[in-house]
């Protein structure tokens, strides 16, 4: 049922990192310097979206979670996202890098205890993946790679959270009664 896969990779960067594309040759800090750069980009973007959305000034934001299965830096893709969107520096942040798949069901339920039990707090969540870590060329005895590299893609996704919304100007999609 998958129509269509994104990847951030394009035939320039593979040009200019042609050990990318040979299976077995070594590339791991070409592909380090790629997803380091581009992480916080793509997590901007979606961020963006749901801080439009949401229909709050992003001076707002009291908390950043990011998450991500791709690349390892420091200061973290949370320190340069903050940048990016140029929020307040004393933003609280956590930053999960490598939790697998199940991280975005964590993610969520930490910013809804951070929203339960910070008065106020409204929480940006950003997910961002770029696969290129995963990424090779093709090998016929490592059938097995191909199958990653159909099943993953590259993208980004965000939420803001919260409790108790201010129903007049914040637009929740989820609201719980407790």
């Amino acid at each position: 049922m998958i129509k269509k896969r994104y990847i951030h990779l394009t035939e320039e960067m593979l040009k200019e990192n042609p050990n990318i594309c040979t299976y077995d040759e070594p590339s791991l800090n070409a592909r380090q310097d790629i997803l380091v750069g581009q992480l916080p980009k793509q997590g901007e973007e979606a961020a963006s979206k749901a801080i439009k959305e949401w229909g709050k000034p992003k001076s707002e934001i009291t908390h950043l979670i990011f998450c991500t299965t791709s690349g390892v830096d420091m200061p973290g893709a949370d320190y340069q996202l903050i940048k990016l969107l140029n929020l307040n520096p004393s933003v609280k942040r956590f930053m999960l890098y490598h939790q697998g798949c199940f991280v975005g069901g964590t993610v969520l339920r930490l910013a809804k205890d951070l929203a339960e039990n910070n008065v106020g707090a409204r929480v940006l969540v950003v997910c961002s993946e770029i696969i290129v870590d995963t990424f090779r060329g093709p090998n016929e005895n490592h059938i097995d790679s191909l199958v990653g590299q159909a099943l993953f893609g590259d993208g980004a996704s965000s939420v803001i959270v919260g409790a108790n919304p201010d129903t007049t100007i914040e637009r929740p999609h989820l609201i719980f009664m407790g």
